[in-house]
């Protein structure tokens, strides 16, 4: 039996009867929703339209075993729907490993035992300085967490208390007036137009044919580890000298996983013409070393452009692997991520249109490129209004015949 019960201008509560217990008493289950759109309120028949709604979707969860009382559901228990119901749902792989994993080493840990509705601000406050105290760490190194990983903690909490809040589990978000925790950016580095020729010129001296083209591909195309990997054959575009970016590949617990590209999207990636004469003669090359493995291929119906020799393709922590060894022994001081921050720092430094620079990196949005790279760009900007210093009345004779430049033997 279910029914639904008036409390107040816009408060209703749902009841349903599951009958009697061992000791005679009511087995009832309550739950109460306010109507926050008044004109709802004024449509009698939408109204109750709502609450029937309500009330069958409520009685489904009773029924199924899968509604708890948010004055009774433990924090450690809310993780578990949110984990089922939102976060496997909403997140890629690699984010809800990462965030399982926080909640599992840090955060479940300390909130266990607290009913959700019941954790304020000033707890999650206190977790957080302890969080920075010595003993936080896992892993038995000394100090506390890093910066990044407190914000990245915080990112969770979030997501889980704004979800509470969504499915009225809480009345109020404790999350709401705390300040967010500092992060700690990591410092970008990249080659300037001599550094990143030296380079192309030792991947030519020093490397095979495939590794050679690995990084000349994550340099010239920004791209990133987990999207060179993937690249087969036919994401070639030979007639538009183009790469497609259609899937990546992440590493989550050490496992290599296919997904979508981090945009969610494909991406066309036009390429000088040097680089695709190149790519030319590699996959020639390509094609007749797998006529010559022939019962030896493992990969199948894939056509990995780079892989270990006998198709399958590589793990990105491979190609790290290669580059840490290359940056050890031939002082390339610069990770391999920071290859990518290169082909967008030159770009910058040449004066190319932020729009194109953010299409050519693949970010979501020219405000991310922005974010990232707006201290380059102002070095531009600084750097080409340092053009006109030349134009100042100091260093201009002013004549009958106009202005002009005085040498400097003359000042």
């Amino acid at each position: 039996m279910a029914s639904i019960e008036r409390r107040g201008k816009n408060s209703f509560r749902l009841l349903v009867e599951l009958g009697y217990d061992g000791n005679g008493r009511r087995i009832r289950k309550k739950k109460t929703i306010k109507i926050e759109d008044e004109s709802l309120l004024k449509k009698k028949k939408k109204l109750n339209d709502f609450l029937q709604g309500e009330l069958y979707k409520f009685k489904a969860e009773v029924e199924a075993g899968e509604y708890i009382s948010p004055e009774k559901m433990y924090f450690a228990d809310f993780i578990e729907e949110w984990k089922e119901k939102k976060g496997k749902k909403k997140l890629g792989i690699k984010t809800l490993t990462e965030r399982l994993n926080l909640l599992k080493n840090h955060i479940i840990p300390y909130f266990q035992d607290k009913k959700i509705d019941q954790i304020n601000p000033m707890q999650i406050v206190t977790f957080y300085d302890d969080l920075s105290r010595e003993g936080a760490r896992k892993d038995g190194k000394p100090g506390g967490l890093s910066p990044n990983t407190i914000y990245e903690i915080d990112k969770t909490l979030r997501n889980v208390f704004s979800t509470a809040k969504e499915w009225r589990i809480i009345k109020d978000n404790p999350m709401k007036e705390i300040e967010r925790p500092p992060i700690q950016k990591t410092e970008m580095s990249f080659l300037d137009q001599d550094q990143a020729s030296q380079l192309i010129i030792w991947l030519y001296e020093n490397l095979s044919p495939t590794w050679r083209m690995i990084f000349l591909t994550a340099l010239i195309g920004g791209l990133r580890r987990g999207e060179v990997v993937p690249l087969e054959l036919t994401d070639i575009i030979w007639e538009r000298n183009a790469l497609s970016i259609n899937k990546s590949v992440i590493s989550v617990n050490g496992k290599a996983t296919l997904k979508e590209t981090k945009t969610g999207r494909s991406d066309e990636l036009t390429m000088p013409q040097w680089y695709m004469d190149e790519l030319k003669d590699y996959v020639d090359n390509w094609k007749k070393e797998r006529e010559l493995i022939d019962d030896q291929w493992k990969g199948g119906n894939n056509q990995y452009l780079f892989h270990n020799g006998i198709g399958e393709r590589f793990h990105p922590q491979t190609i790290t692997q290669k580059w840490w060894k290359i940056r050890k022994e031939h002082g390339f001081n610069i990770r391999l991520h920071d290859l990518r921050h290169t082909m967008v720092t030159l770009l910058i430094e040449e004066g190319v249109n932020m729009r194109i620079i953010q299409e050519r990196a693949r970010h979501s949005s020219s405000r991310v490129t922005n974010d990232i790279y707006g201290h380059v760009s102002q070095k531009a900007a600084q750097s080409a209004a340092e053009k006109f210093e030349r134009f100042s009345p100091d260093n201009l004779s002013i004549s009958a015949n106009g202005p002009q430049l005085v040498p400097n033997s003359q000042k």
